[in-house]
């Protein structure tokens, strides 16, 4: 568990991974049609949204000095520190179970119709804690040498649907819901990126130029997200609105020559984008969890973490709340906001409060 010093690209690498893996497997409803002119505004309106949610984090890095912030926000002198430790948990805790639980519908309806995925499942959460374990190092390391693998298969996908994507596909900006219909579909959009609260608390481990390339990340993200978005409504058309995962079903009509199966190429990477993600939830989870009880060892926290989150989507297989679960606004705008803005809003202000900041550290 003990982190070395990461660099900032292999850092934002890492983010990159995660955030992708949810607009690949986005989930299509109703209220929320793909195929619509509006749709593709939506990764603008991340982009604009994603710069202004790292304000908090960066504040409180500014406030603190580097040296000082090795101790911050998981601080084990301080109750108040132990608290917002535990609050990262469980905010983490339930991203990583919304994760495994998006990924659990996809193969169940998508790869294996029908099929029971408990046991598959179980082993996919057993490695991601695995890697979580080895610590944010290696985990970090790896992601910058799978963002290249992810990016060039993605390319190669999206050349391969070149010639199915159809101008007539693309409808013209109607807003026919409102302005405001636009902007709540638009922040339902943004909020899945729910990995920018790391920031807070990964920020001192990171070298680098942090500004530039959090804002390289977001054009990337965001661009990255129009991209699968333009060929998925120019490929599928209207037919994306009756798909549960468009973007699944566009990949399945792509085919470079005498390759017609490269969706298993696709699902492939996404999976490594999955465990990319849930990897960091649970690293995550272990270094809070680690400052909030003193007596927990790495081990236990591993082996802990990797039982709560295969045995709860176990008991909820064969439960449809399990699929509310998944795509419930509230609850992903309060893990957004909770993360992102205001626990390091209140870390801020208590750090603040706390003055001079060294007498928080002055018995470590």
């Amino acid at each position: 568990m003990g982190d070395t010093n990461i660099s900032a690209q292999q850092y934002f690498s890492m983010l990159y991974l995660s955030v992708l893996s949810t607009v690949f497997m986005y989930i299509s409803s109703p209220d929320v049609p793909v195929a619509n002119g509006e749709t593709l505004l939506h990764p603008f309106v991340f982009l604009v949204v994603s710069i202004f949610a790292g304000v908090p984090a960066f504040l409180v890095y500014r406030f603190v000095s580097k040296m000082r912030m090795n101790n911050f926000a998981v601080n084990d002198k301080k109750m108040f520190f132990k608290v917002v430790s535990l609050l990262y948990a469980v905010i983490y805790l339930l991203c990583a179970l919304k994760s495994i639980m998006r990924f659990d519908l996809f193969a169940s309806s998508e790869l294996f119709p029908g099929k029971d995925m408990t046991l598959f499942l179980f082993a996919l959460i057993v490695v991601c804690g695995a890697i979580a374990y080895t610590g944010l190092g290696a985990l970090c390391r790896g992601s910058l040498i799978f963002c290249f693998i992810v990016v060039c298969a993605t390319i190669f996908v999206a050349v391969s649907l070149a010639d199915e994507v159809t101008v007539l596909n693309f409808t013209p900006l109607t807003f026919e819901g409102g302005v405001g219909k636009f902007i709540s579909d638009s922040l339902l959009f943004s909020i899945q990126a729910t990995e920018i609260g790391t920031l807070t608390l990964f920020l001192p481990s990171i070298s680098g130029d942090l500004k530039k390339h959090y804002l390289r990340w977001a054009i990337f993200s965001a661009v990255s997200f129009f991209v699968v978005l333009f060929f998925v409504i120019g490929s599928l058309g209207y037919f994306a609105n009756t798909q549960l995962f468009p973007t699944y079903t566009a990949v399945t009509i792509a085919n470079f020559g005498l390759l017609e199966r490269i969706d298993a190429l696709e699902t492939s990477i996404w999976i490594l984008c999955v465990v990319v993600k849930i990897s960091l939830y649970i690293n995550i989870c272990m270094r809070c969890v680690l400052k909030t009880f003193k007596k927990a060892t790495p081990k236990f926290a591993a082996i802990s973490l990797v039982v709560v989150l295969g045995g709860i989507p176990a008991l909820l297989s064969s439960d449809i709340r399990q699929f509310s679960f998944i795509s419930n606004d509230i609850l992903s705008a309060f893990l957004y906001l909770g993360a992102v803005i205001i626990l390091p809003l209140a870390i801020l202000i208590y750090l603040k409060k706390v003055n001079p900041y060294e007498k928080i550290n002055e018995d470590i």
